[in-house]
């Protein structure tokens, strides 16, 4: 059965006849491939299935088919010859060099982050809210050898499918939080060892504590401390995670990251604004 989503909400014909029609239509093509293209970002350089694309999104396969033709032909899909899947393409690139950076001060921030890598000897990810996800923004290694790479720069991926973005589920209203696990729910399996319940646990904890933390939770054998930058609307769009191999994250030292977490967030906000009333 085609999904609700296929079928347009058409606006009352105008007088002078289907400009208003055209308009609805339009609008609505235009949502449905920028609602594509997050789902193609998510698959990140091995790419999408069709029938991935679908489930997702709720569209019809013809229906995502002639737009991601259409977005094939701009540059900003690609079909990779291996598998068939579907990654974005090299005009996505091009565009992006010339949009601004939404992080205010980013080289700044990036340094700030670098510094929390460097103190700590983990890896250090920033994380920024966009729409339902969370997307890598910034990722810092420190001196111990072993590094967890456990997301690429770039990568976007469910807000409930990290410590950072629980830590940032925990920051929000509680009915927006809620809304966002719900809508994350269906994809959690594919990204993170946490179940639904577990989110809905670790965030009520973290809504407690002032910070997440969690061991397997993404990767088996990796723990991470993560931390929300305060913003002074109530509504964070910034986080970070403290990640290690879990001998080198005991709970007696968690305490310590906490601190040093909250001292980078409190930076940050200052650099950004996040913090100052609008």
């Amino acid at each position: 059965m085609p999904s609700s989503k296929d079928h347009a909400t058409v606006a009352p014909a105008s007088p002078s006849g289907s400009t208003s029609i055209d308009h609805a239509t339009g609008a609505q093509t235009v949502d449905r491939a920028c609602e594509l293209l997050r789902a193609v970002a998510r698959g990140g350089a091995q790419g999408v299935r069709m029938l991935d694309l679908c489930a997702h999104t709720g569209l019809s396969r013809p229906t995502a088919h002639r737009i991601l033709r259409s977005l094939q032909t701009a540059g900003l899909v690609q079909q990779l010859a291996d598998n068939r899947r579907y990654a974005l393409g090299s005009g996505m690139f091009e565009l992006g060099l010339a949009a601004p950076n939404p992080i205010a001060q980013f080289p700044q921030v990036r340094s700030t982050i670098e510094a929390l890598a460097a103190s700590t000897n983990d890896t250090v990810y920033l994380m920024l809210r966009s729409y339902d996800d969370v997307v890598c923004t910034w990722r810092a290694q420190g001196a111990f050898p072993i590094k967890p790479n456990v997301v690429p720069l770039g990568e976007r991926r469910p807000v409930a499918a990290s410590m950072a973005g629980l830590a940032l589920l925990a920051a929000l209203p509680e009915s927006d939080a809620e809304a966002l696990m719900q809508n994350n729910r269906p994809d959690l399996a594919r990204y993170c060892r946490m179940s639904f319940e577990d989110v809905q646990r670790n965030v009520h904890e973290a809504r407690r504590q002032g910070y997440s933390t969690g061991a397997n939770a993404v990767i088996d054998g990796i723990t991470a401390v993560g931390m929300a930058v305060p913003a002074s609307h109530g509504r964070p769009f910034l986080a970070m995670s403290v990640s290690a191999i879990s001998y080198r994250i005991p709970p007696e030292r968690v305490p310590e990251l906490v601190r040093l977490l909250r001292r980078t967030a409190e930076r940050i906000a200052d650099i950004t604004g996040c913090n100052q009333a609008t």
